[in-house]
Order: C-alpha cells, then structure tokens, then sequence
C-alpha cells in the first residue's frame, strides 16, 4: 500500500505519525517495534510518500479508528504538492469550532477542545482544518497552544509537532488537527474520560 506521511507528532522519544493513502483513508501507523525501540517512527518525515504492508490493531477504540501496524516498510520519495494531494484525497473544513470533529467538541474554561461519550464521539480522530481567523501562539509552563479568538475567549489547540513554532498561523491555512487518546487526570479515577484536540502541524503553501 502507497502511503504518504501527513503528520509528525511528539510521543515519549518516539513519534505518532499520521499518513494518507491514494484512495483517500486516513491513518495512524504503529510501529511493530514499538514495545522495544524507545525511537519508533522517527524514520518517517512528513510529506515523504512510502510503501507499507500492515495489519489491523486489535485493540481499536473509536474515535482512534485509523490505527494499523506496519510490518514492513519501504520509502519511495518525496510529495511535492501537499496541499493539493490532501485536497483531492480528504478535504478540509472550513470553519470555526463548529467544523471540527463534526461540530461534537467542546471547550473547558481554559478554552482547551475536547470531545467526550457523554456529548457524542465523531467518526475519526484526525482531520484537516482550514480556520477562518487566524491563530496565535500562547506559551505555557510545558506546552505550546495556538488560540483561536472570539470575544468569550475562544478556544485553544495544544501544538504536539514536530515543526518550529509560528507566532500565529494565517487565517486559511491548511492544518492538521487529531484527538489525543482517552485520558482523565490520575487523581479523578471516576473522572470523565476525554480526548482532547491537538494541533499536529500545517501546510503553508507548499504545493
């Protein structure tokens, strides 16, 4: 199968790596090593188009449906056109948080996104996203967020890539965005499981 790689993102001293098949199916690629090399998938770059055998995870939970295990894995080249490839293969919303996650996202009081059961789980956890105002960088104790503004607030997306920050991110730009896992803090154990949104990178007039 003929992949191209869509997102890079942080995890442990390894990567989450999110691709795009030519048929237009979104994925999320194990690694098979994944339990003994402390630096799996960061082989992969984002726009580098790959050859892939897989096979299905056995331990899906939606909204994380796009999770397969690579077995073998061959890298081809370089896309040159990425925006136009994501266009035509998974085109973006457009919009603000109504158009993302199928409008089921929700905010806390800090303004960070999330979806939860108790308010609906959409169909998938990755999308492409083309806001319609422009994002700026908030730097905190440990993570960088990008806000998007309104007069209550707006809201905010915690920036998990691996590209260098942008002091704001244009109106219209094409970007990738992704649930985190189901997670509640340690200390609530019957706490509300949630899956946050996160910004994983962007397309800037690439091609």
């Amino acid at each position: 199968m003929k992949i191209v790689i869509v997102a890079k993102t942080r995890m442990g001293s390894g990567a989450c790596v999110g691709a795009l098949t030519f048929n237009g199916r979104s994925l999320r690629l194990i690694a098979a090593d994944r339990e003994t090399n402390e630096r799996f998938n960061m082989d992969y770059q984002v726009g580098e188009v790959w050859e892939v055998e897989t096979r299905p995870d056995p331990e899906i939970t939606p909204p994380h449906v796009e999770n397969v295990i690579v077995t073998r894995k061959r890298r081809l080249g370089t896309m040159t056109e990425m925006e136009i490839f994501i266009e035509k293969h998974m085109p973006p919303t457009a919009g603000g948080q109504e158009a993302l996650f199928e409008g089921l996202t929700q905010a806390t009081k800090a303004g960070a996104l999330y979806i939860a059961e108790r308010t609906g789980i959409p169909s998938r956890s990755t999308m492409f996203w083309r806001p319609d105002k422009t994002l700026r960088r908030e730097d905190g104790q440990k993570r960088i967020r990008y806000r998007y503004p309104a007069p209550e607030g707006g809201f905010t997306l915690t920036f998990v890539g691996f590209q260098e920050p942008l002091p704001e991110i244009p109106a219209g730009s094409l970007l990738r965005v992704s649930l985190a896992h189901w997670w509640r803090p340690r200390e609530m154990p019957e706490g509300e499981l949630r899956c946050y949104v996160q910004l994983s990178g962007w397309f800037l007039g690439r091609g």
